[in-house]
């Protein structure tokens, strides 16, 4: 059950508002969602210096067998490293998630408070981890086996034009099946890690709440999902752009036969710029990395309130605390009579102690009251 989300638009949410609610959650904690978001390069980082580190020391003693013995764990930092940075890229991704959903909620979450509340992420996403590397490793085995099929026919005397077409046609197979499948998958399985990180599910049983919240509505849901992708993609196409036709200007004015000391001004010109646009590309993907999550996190609590709850939840629309009770609400009009109070008649107001006088009651459409004597058919008494 999605709690009351006051910050978010009512639901059904339309584009602008998933829009509006992400950069909303980002401006109120902006400082923790680009911290999420460079945890994971900050591993990376240390990984790479632990590589430099061993590598650079076994290079300057120049002894062979401690530069084997640093390969070695060169390697073995890069492997074990990049499954860390991997798993922690995942449990950011969880974060973010929770906390878009209790920004929404008008809280303000905290590092610690979410390294706490996601406590047990990772472990519920292991089987949905392990179930796609094992369709990945099934996947090459599959390819693997049918090439190795293909070059023992032709050492064994096929023709190897044959080997080689059939090569290139499994190729295009398989980027042809490829491409719609992982639309499919990408789609149906959107929902995966808000599942998991704000209702706690486990990764199995959030993978199924996922296909089936876009059940009837995949096609929408592939066209909201896309879109931030689409102005993230462009953004970063012209950041390029704008690196390229600044590197062209240089070449233009670069001479045609250049000496090697032109040639080297050349490239020290260019290290400001290619230092620039890669920042600003660092930048873009610190906020667009948060916004991205916030986005699905705000589309899975949508969809769920679209499929599971009534479309009268509320007078207010979805998402809204306080919902009222059914009736009339102060300060709207009746539509139906009073039920007369206590010590009253029908069609009286209450008579309170030490009151001289009672008003009839409210008139409502089809009721007539007598005339006082003395007045017209619309004034009360005490009224000229």
């Amino acid at each position: 059950m999605i709690n009351p989300t006051p910050m978010l638009r009512p639901s059904p949410m339309d584009i602008s508002g998933l829009f509006a609610g992400s950069f909303e959650a980002l401006k109120r904690r902006f400082g923790l969602f680009i911290l999420l978001s460079l945890a994971p390069s900050l591993l990376a980082l240390a990984m790479f210096i632990a590589a430099a580190v061993v590598g650079g020391s076994a290079a300057i003693t120049g002894n062979e067998s401690a530069m084997i013995t640093s390969l070695i764990i060169v390697v073995a930092i890069f492997a074990i490293g990049s499954l860390v940075v991997a798993l922690a890229q995942l449990k950011m991704y969880g974060m973010m998630s929770q906390a878009a959903y209790e920004i929404a909620q008008g809280e303000r979450p905290d590092f610690n408070g979410l390294m706490a509340r996601t406590r047990g992420y990772l472990p519920r996403m292991m089987p949905v981890i392990a179930l796609f590397f094992g369709i990945i490793i099934a996947l090459y085995l599959l390819i693997g086996a049918m090439m190795w099929a293909m070059f023992n026919s032709v050492a064994n005397g096929g023709d190897p034009t044959g080997a080689v077409l059939g090569i290139f046609g499994l190729l295009t197979l398989l980027t042809v099946v490829a491409v719609p499948v992982s639309i499919i998958l990408w789609t149906k399985l959107l929902y995966l890690v808000p599942s998991v990180a704000t209702e706690a599910l486990g990764g199995m049983e959030a993978l199924k709440r996922s296909w089936n919240l876009t059940k009837g509505s995949f096609w929408r849901t592939f066209g909201y999902a896309i879109l931030p992708q689409l102005a993230v993609t462009a953004v970063v196409w012209m950041l390029n752009a704008l690196g390229q036709v600044a590197s062209g200007a240089f070449g233009v004015a670069m001479p045609r036969n250049p000496t090697p000391a032109e040639s080297m001004a050349y490239l020290l010109a260019l290290i400001p710029l290619f230092t620039i646009t890669i920042v600003l590309q660092i930048l873009v993907q610190l906020f667009t990395t948060p916004f991205i999550q916030s986005y699905y996190t705000y589309m899975f609590i949508d969809q769920v309130r679209r499929n599971e709850q009534p479309s009268d939840y509320g007078q207010f629309g979805y998402g809204q605390p306080g919902y009222p009770p059914a009736g009339p609400q102060p300060g709207q009009p009746y539509s139906y009579p009073q039920q007369p109070a206590p010590g009253s008649q029908p069609g009286q107001g209450p008579q309170y102690p030490g009151a001289p006088q009672q008003y009839p009651g409210q008139q409502y459409p089809g009721q007539q009251y007598p005339p006082q004597p003395g007045s017209s058919q619309n004034q009360w008494p005490g009224q000229s």
